[in-house]
């Protein structure tokens, strides 16, 4: 029971590369392939070493992977001249891991049919690109259950394509103007087109929702009789482009358009606890009204195993602007980014720093702002954008943390213990216990502006704790948690 309780997926991590390694094995230093290093204390000179030409591009271990989308991700081919120094050689592997296909990647050298000339092997292992990215699963007052699946395969039928989906349903419970709600998403990407270092991807969402909103009660209360829901459509469709900046680091383009189609209530008001009513914001427009935005993306990953790391940083920032003048219905602004980085302790722990955040500027819709389960890894997170549950946050530190639901300015900040517990080279590759602690933080701009209290008494800011354990197998990384136990039922 506790073990089904404890039980979730968490996001299948896209560039996997971790090499096979025992227990006992000794972490590898960290090397950035953009660096003039390889690894540590020794100097990769592009002029050091004999010329060398090679010869022809020999490939091992590819079953399923098509050989053409090997050889176009290689930074080098048949043909080349370069010295036996050259960076290249090294980042071959790099980029090779970093498609996500292989759980390890091994270059060598050897004679070719004359002197002077090499043929380049390139062994790989292949890892499992099916992966169940999420699953949600839950109960609550909103909700009295969900359950819901996202797929993906990273490298459709050895393509190189990647292909996703996701389907998910949640019954209603007794909340006014509550309603059953579903939601589904289709995504495709083609990175490298043409061994180039550019891309395209595109995704199309579709949602029949209930929203809920507060209306009376004590703060934080999720009783049926103090909410009041309202329903919704949304369709949106997203594409853009990609390229490659270099081996471990890429930039994004896309264009989102999105119609919202919801029923929202006249002039909703709450009835606080002293009394007094006050208007509540639900952020849409009645009615129909639309979303046409632009985002760039920046993305920058050098751990050597994104699904268990213990070592590297990963560096996500992603500006995104919405605009009447694009033909939308809203003008707004949104920020996110994200640093992790880690710093192996010895040969099987190591210490994480995990740094999130967003600002909202201007007219968002309510769907764009940050969502408190967003910052508060103790909470149900929404699923595909759509709202299960409305508990009250955990009140450690005795902060006014239980009123905001949705926020202008939030983030996050953990450090997290992790101990290296097993690797294997088949079917599941590793599992690793952690403790985390940390921090979290959400407001609105109203609240940023007008307060009766101290910062510390008036802005929602409160403590996060959690512990467990995350598995890394072939299709997905499955997380045993404290935080994902609480995010899954009732808490009263």
């Amino acid at each position: 029971m506790i073990i089904a309780l404890l039980a979730s997926v968490a996001a299948a991590l896209p560039g996997v590369g971790t090499a096979i390694a025992q227990p006992d094995d000794e972490p590898t230093d960290t090397i950035d392939p953009e660096s003039s290093t390889g690894a540590v204390g020794e100097i990769v000179d592009p002029s050091f070493g004999p010329l060398i030409s090679i010869e022809a591009v020999e490939l091992v271990g590819n079953r399923t992977t098509a050989s053409r989308v090997i050889l176009r991700a290689l930074p080098i081919g048949a043909g080349d001249v370069l010295r036996a120094g050259d960076p290249r050689l090294k980042r071959a592997r790099w980029k090779l891991l970093a498609l996500g296909y292989f759980l390890d990647v091994t270059l060598a050298l050897r004679k070719g049919s004359a002197r002077g000339k090499v043929i380049l092997t390139v062994a790989v292992v292949e890892r499992g690109t099916v992966a169940l990215n999420r699953l949600w699963f839950g109960s609550s007052v909103v909700a009295p259950w969900w359950l819901g699946a996202d797929l993906g395969d990273r490298n459709f039928f050895g393509t190189g394509l990647a292909v996703g989906g996701a389907v998910a349903f949640t019954g209603h419970g007794a909340i006014a103007g509550a309603r059953d709600q579903w939601a589904g998403e289709l995504r495709v990407s083609a990175p490298g087109l043409g061994g180039s270092r550019w891309g395209v991807h595109g995704a199309i969402t579709g949602q029949h929702g209930s929203e809920p909103f507060r209306v009376g009660g004590p703060l934080g209360s999720s009783a049926a009789s103090d909410l009041r829901a309202f329903g919704y459509r949304r369709l949106a469709a997203r594409a853009g482009g990609s390229v490659e900046l270099t081996t471990i680091s890429d930039l994004s383009a896309d264009l989102r358009v999105e119609q919202i189609d919801a029923d929202v209530p006249v002039a909703p008001t709450r009835t606080l606890p002293d009394g007094r009513v006050a208007a509540v914001d639900l952020g849409l427009r009645q009615g129909q009204s639309h979303v046409v935005s632009l985002a760039v993306g920046y993305d920058r990953d050098n751990r050597p195993d994104p699904a268990l790391p213990h070592q590297g940083t990963r560096v996500q920032v992603q500006a995104e602007l919405g605009s009447t003048l694009l033909g939308g219905s809203y003008d707004f602004a949104v920020l996110l980014g994200r640093y992790d980085r880690w710093w192996p302790i010895n040969r099987r722990a190591a210490l994480g720093l995990r740094l999130a955040g967003g600002a909202i500027l201007g007219d968002a819709p309510r769907f764009d702002r940050i969502h408190i389960a967003d910052v508060d890894r103790l909470l149900s997170p929404r699923v595909l954008g759509m709202t299960t549950a409305l508990t009250a946050p955990l009140d450690v530190l005795g902060t006014d943390n239980a009123e905001t639901l949705y926020g202008e300015l939030g983030g996050n900040v953990v450090v997290e213990y992790t101990y290296r517990w097993w690797r294997r080279p088949h079917r599941i590759y590793g599992a690793d216990a952690f403790v985390a602690v940390g921090l979290w933080g959400l407001t609105t701009a109203d609240e940023l502006r007008v307060r009766d209290r101290s910062w510390w008494s008036a802005l929602p800011i409160d403590a996060v704790i959690d512990a467990g354990l995350r598995i890394d197998t072939e299709i997905g990384v499955f997380e045993f948690t404290v935080a994902n136990a609480l995010g899954r039922v009732p808490r009263w």
